[in-house]
């Protein structure tokens, strides 16, 4: 069983590598809740976090689609299985 997952936030000011388990992991990202939202809307052109892929051309508008139709958790969720996980490394 691992103790600690180190990997980088990429939302904070200053990255560093963060030890952390999943669950310390997703409470951290969710301080930085508008930060994912500028993050997905800056670099996807669909919705990410849906089944059906949505186009949304105005940023505006595609950041209230990832902040009404998608609860925090799912936000949360999505980074972290896709920016965190990714970049884990796992040390006993």
């Amino acid at each position: 069983m691992s103790m600690h997952n180190r990997a980088v936030c990429v939302f904070c000011a200053n990255p560093r590598p963060i030890y952390a388990a999943k669950v310390q992991w997703l409470k951290h990202l969710a301080s930085h809740r508008e930060a994912m939202i500028a993050y997905v809307v800056d670099n996807f052109e669909k919705c990410p976090l849906g089944a059906y892929p949505r186009h949304i051309r105005d940023k505006t508008e595609y950041a209230g689609h990832i902040r009404w139709a998608h609860t925090k958790k799912e936000l949360i969720e999505w980074a972290y299985r896709n920016l965190i996980e990714s970049q884990i490394a796992t040390y006993p």
